[in-house]
Formats: C-alpha cells, sequence, structure tokens
C-alpha cells in the first residue's frame, strides 16, 4: 500500500490518495473545494456571445436590365445535333458557324452524347422563330433548357 498526503498550514487536509495493490484509488477532498467542484458540474452555460451588427451598407442596384444581378440566367438552346463521336459533333458545330455567323454555337457533353446547341433565348417562345429558320437544313432541330448568357439572349 503508498500513501500521499498534502497538508496546509492554513487549511485542514485537503487531499489523501490510497493506492491500494488491486488497483482502487480512494481520495479525500476538503468538503469546501468538492462544493466548487460540484457547483460546477451543476452550472449550465448561459454566455451568449455579442451580436456584432453589420455596419457596411448593401448597395442596391435598382436596374432595368434583367441582366444586372448574374452573366447566365434559365434560359434555352436550340439543339441541331447529336453523336456519340466528338469529331462529328464539332463538324456540324464549325459548318452552323460559317452558315449561321448571327447565333452562338457549342457542342457539350450530355452521357452518352455529344450535343450541338445553338443561340441563347429567355423563353421557348422566343426560340421558335429561329427553330423554324433552322429546320430546313436541321430537321431534329428543337430548344431545350439550358443556362444561357444573358447578355446574348434574345
Amino acid at each position: 500500500m503508498i500513501t500521499f498526503s498534502t497538508y496546509a498550514f492554513a487549511q485542514d487536509k485537503i487531499d489523501t490518495v490510497q493506492i491500494i495493490n488491486n488497483g482502487t484509488l480512494n481520495m479525500e477532498i476538503d468538503s469546501r473545494i468538492n462544493m466548487v467542484l460540484k457547483a460546477k458540474e451543476d452550472a449550465v452555460c448561459t454566455y451568449t456571445a455579442p451580436v456584432k451588427k453589420n455596419t457596411e451598407k448593401k448597395i442596391v442596384v435598382q436596374s432595368n436590365d434583367p441582366c444586372a444581378g448574374s452573366p447566365q440566367v434559365n434560359g434555352f438552346k436550340i439543339q441541331i445535333y447529336y453523336s456519340k463521336d466528338r469529331k462529328d459533333a464539332d463538324k456540324v458545330r464549325n459548318e452552323f458557324t460559317r452558315s449561321y455567323p448571327d447565333l452562338s454555337a457549342q457542342t457539350v457533353y450530355y452521357s452518352p452524347d455529344y450535343r450541338v446547341l445553338v443561340g441563347d433565348y429567355f423563353t421557348r417562345a422566343s426560340a421558335s422563330k429561329d427553330i423554324r429558320r433552322l429546320k430546313s437544313k436541321y430537321n431534329s432541330a428543337f430548344s431545350i433548357p439550358f443556362k444561357v448568357l444573358c447578355r446574348k439572349a434574345k
């Protein structure tokens, strides 16, 4: 058996630690310390962080421009071609760009196909005029929902 004891001149016995051969630890603590520890265990944290006021003023842009807030918006494009071969899709896109320089064209990949998408439109109705124009050469042309460049959209 091993015993440790600590004494203070102005206080009673503060603690006694006994280690017995079977590994049991007994501690005697001054009752005042025990009350402080118990109070700390029972205490509920009531601290609330101070709310930081945002002193920055947000600039609100009043504009009739629908594109003022973002460069891309939900809109429509016209799909004129699709293929599993990227080279074929790029060939059609390049041919389209030469024939219709007024409309943007891009090749996008939607698994498992490469698609050639043209134009930028806010609505299906605004795309219908160009669909009718393109049907003579691209008979399978139709509009699909797509993110479009707001400044280019019709």
